[in-house]
């Protein structure tokens, strides 16, 4: 990391610097006006100092120029290595999931031998069903998501994690979300702040109105995601304040940053966010981008 950040140090020191040089010969170009006016300079002495101003200018000028073309990459290339580190970071942990995930089902099978062993069939067709929705739900995201690795390996750990609570996480993947113009970063701490108050507010219910369902599609102009938790309601008095800056209906827990924050990084990215709390469907996020402009151009007729 340390090879990488030197260069980035030294070019943007350099960069204030040649601006700095610019800074001074624009002070010590008014000092000498100042000083032309009162006829302190004589003709020949003012010429030269204006050559050497205009040539000093000029260096300084292309100097900058060249030193901020280098900044802006240096930059851009950090921004990439982060979303590489994360993407990563995100690949380690899904491995870590199909780690566990691959010793469960180790012991699936042992339960399965197990029963059928001591004759208890009738209960194998019930367990087998258990563990093939397990196995479903883990191949649909890696099916629908193969192009967006970070994404899935989030809902992974979303997955187990909701599993171990004991909380129903059910997702519907309808699209791969390859032309969602969004960066990984922005887009994973969207997700996982949206999944995380769904998982907490389930368990503060019953234990068979812990659902939570995971919902992306993908319509004509755009992509829709929708994160709906049956319980708890939101009262409707809170509706129109859940994303200001510091609000919390978490009773001294929360900092109120959380869903502002989501809306921020929405917005950001030039989609939109809406909450809906009612008896029938519960209590949904529902988050819409955008596609790329360019797959909307119409073409002008032959």
């Amino acid at each position: 990391m340390n090879s990488f950040k030197l260069p980035f140090d030294w070019k943007a020191v350099l960069f204030l610097n040649v601006i700095l040089a610019q800074a001074f010969l624009v002070l010590f170009f008014g000092v000498l006006q100042f000083w032309n006016i009162f006829g302190l300079l004589q003709d020949r002495v003012l010429t030269t100092l204006a050559v050497f101003y205009i040539a000093a200018g000029g260096f300084f000028s292309l100097a900058a120029i060249f030193m901020l073309r280098s900044v802006v990459r240096l930059v851009r290339a950090r921004a990439e290595a982060e979303v590489n580190r994360i993407r990563l970071q995100e690949t380690r942990q899904m491995l870590d999931v199909l780690r566990t995930q691959r010793h469960d089902y180790l012991n699936h099978l042992q339960v399965i031998y197990g029963l059928i062993h001591v004759g208890k069939t009738r209960f194998i067709q019930d367990y087998i069903s258990q563990v093939n929705e397990e196995i479903q739900n883990s191949s649909r995201v890696f099916t629908a998501l193969v192009h967006r690795p970070e994404i899935a390996g989030l809902l992974m750990r979303k997955l187990a994690q909701a599993e171990a609570l004991g909380i129903s996480f059910n997702v519907d993947l309808k699209t791969d979300l390859v032309l969602l113009a969004i960066p990984p970063l922005d887009f994973s701490r969207v997700l996982g702040n949206l999944i995380d108050n769904a998982l907490d507010a389930v368990q503060t219910v019953p234990e068979e109105q812990r659902r939570i369902s995971f919902e992306m599609k993908e319509e004509e102009n755009g992509y829709v995601v929708k994160i709906t938790n049956f319980r708890p309601l939101i009262p409707h008095e809170y509706l129109t304040k859940i994303f200001r800056k510091g609000f919390t209906t978490k009773a001294g827990k929360g900092e109120g940053l959380g869903l502002y924050i989501v809306k921020s990084l929405v917005e950001k990215n030039h989609g939109m966010i809406s909450v809906e709390s009612n008896e029938e469907t519960g209590t949904s996020f529902t988050l819409r981008f955008p596609k790329p402009a360019y797959h909307h151009v119409e073409l002008p007729p032959a």
